[in-house]
């Protein structure tokens, strides 16, 4: 059976990479250091004076109306401003950054990077089959298609979030998913659906979506997970014993991130909370600051990890 990487390690694919680094990336960052240090330092005085100004009127509505809740009220209301105002100061370089520091790692590995999605997910699909929760909108950004171990995959970050009316009528969003919705063309013929999700206890349906509960024999297997299947023969092709060892060795290794499938229409369907990855990190510290591209580094790992811990089950493409 196929070791998967250790949480948090890079994955063997980084090997050789300090070259590329030192050669292509390293040069871009020094060359935008300065440009981002005036950014910085305009918008930090930029957020300076509007604290101030926030200050000066929050002191002004205290003498007028002498109740301090106002007075609190303006000067969160223009704390909040200065952080606003100096994160769009800080907004174009910070996206830029980004765009070519995960083009060029994209390149590295092989794959492209998009910061928008060419082609938007049918959020239904995944849906219905109960992969992912009802939402109310959504955003998408971060597409990545490529190849690994043979196998072809494309991705994009998702961010869910639920309408919350409290008794008032004030609303609030609420975030029910926030990870990467993963493709990978399968390239057998299957005429069913089976889904993996996740376990829920004395919630666990005995059908969902048109698809009965698959019984395994793995105790250790179904205390994280729940299958669903349309055909309970077919299912079971899907979910070997060494398909069920390799996810309960992947969900260690991505550290419990909820990461649930579905063999569906053609494709294995995965859905992982990752929360928002692939960013540049902070602007307050140097762009060359070896650890945003750790990061990054980690991040693109784990979806190699990903990619092989539910490789069993989708052959290899010939080309």
């Amino acid at each position: 059976m196929a070791i998967l990487a250790e949480p948090n390690r890079t994955h063997e694919r980084f090997n050789g990479f300090e070259k590329f680094y030192s050669d292509t990336l390293q040069p871009y960052l020094l060359a935008r250091e300065q440009e981002r240090k005036l950014k910085y330092k305009q918008a930090t005085k930029t957020a300076i004076l509007v604290g101030l100004g926030g200050m000066a009127v929050s002191t002004l509505v205290m003498l007028l109306t002498k109740n301090p809740i106002f007075s609190l009220f303006s000067l969160g209301a223009s704390g909040l401003l200065a952080f606003a105002i100096r994160a769009k100061i800080m907004e174009n370089i910070k996206r830029e950054t980004k765009q070519y520091i995960m083009s060029n790692i994209c390149q590295y590995l092989g794959w492209t990077y998009q910061a928008q999605p060419e082609e938007l997910p049918n959020l239904h699909q995944w849906y219905r089959n109960g992969l992912l929760p009802h939402w109310d909108r959504v955003n998408f950004e971060d597409e990545i298609k490529g190849r690994h171990k043979k196998i072809d995959f494309n991705l994009c970050e998702a961010h869910l979030e639920k309408e919350d009316r409290d008794s008032d009528g004030h609303i609030k969003w609420v975030t029910v998913f926030r990870g990467l919705l993963l493709k990978i063309p399968v390239h057998k013929k299957f005429y069913g659906r089976t889904v993996v999700l996740r376990d829920a206890g004395l919630f666990n349906r005995k059908k969902r979506a048109g698809m009965k509960r698959v019984g395994l024999v793995s105790k250790k297997f179904e205390k994280i997970f729940e299958a669903y299947g349309t055909d309970q023969v077919e299912a079971r092709t899907f979910l070997t014993p060494d398909f069920m060892q390799k996810l309960i060795d992947l969900e260690a290794d991505i550290e419990g991130k909820k990461i649930r499938f579905g063999f569906i229409e053609g494709r294995l369907m995965v859905a992982v909370e990752t929360g928002n990855q692939f960013e540049a990190g902070s602007m307050s510290t140097p762009l060359t600051d070896r650890s945003r591209i750790d990061k990054i580094l980690k991040e693109l790992s784990g979806v190699m990890n990903i990619v092989e811990g539910l490789s069993t089950q989708v052959p290899r493409s010939s080309l």
